[in-house]
């Protein structure tokens, strides 16, 4: 059995893509996926299968929101090992609590291709800094994200490849949760 972490884009923002974290568990359970648990409201839900890879596991949990509540979300799935190792891969030398604060993770549907990070090159060492490392994307923000240029920036068509972003905080718990079984 392999604990799995699945990440939903835009869903419970800004009033639209509404899901109750107790529908979205239901529906995971329907899938006949085990030890199901959601994290916060945006679309986090770690559990268990025997199922598939991630990507046939994301293109199942897709369709079945789909047919579910009416509307497509992206998904990304890591499995807990792939979290863990997008934490432990943190290329940022942070110490101070307010650092981590202003970090986050974009988890990527695909690695990107070398045109596509050639596209980011100008965002990488701005006033926000920004590294890619395999399938996740990792942004310090100088400020905040709200008041980040990249904010505005479509990174998901930069990239060419669906993205969610996570702060690191969420992360950090999104592993711990997959961890306590």
């Amino acid at each position: 059995m392999t604990t799995y972490i699945a990440l939903l884009r835009g869903i419970n923002v800004g009033g639209n893509k509404i899901i109750k974290m107790q529908d979205l568990k239901s529906m995971f359970q329907s899938l006949h996926f085990e030890h199901v648990r959601t994290y916060i409201q945006s679309g986090n839900v770690v559990f268990e299968s025997t199922q598939g890879s991630g990507h046939e596991l994301a293109a199942v949990i897709g369709e079945q929101i789909r047919e579910t509540f009416g509307f497509d979300v992206s998904v990304i799935i890591r499995s807990l090992e792939e979290l863990e190792a997008a934490i432990a891969g943190n290329p940022f030398q942070l110490t101070e609590a307010d650092e981590f604060k202003r970090l986050y993770v974009s988890f990527l549907a695909d690695e990107p291709t070398a045109e596509a990070l050639e596209k980011l090159r100008p965002y990488e060492d701005g006033a926000d800094k920004v590294r890619v490392t395999g399938k996740e994307m990792y942004t310090l923000y100088e400020l905040s994200v709200s008041q980040s240029p990249l904010f505005k920036v479509q990174l998901d068509k930069l990239l060419g490849t669906p993205i969610t972003a996570r702060n690191w905080n969420t992360v950090n718990k999104l592993a711990a949760l997959g961890r306590s079984v």
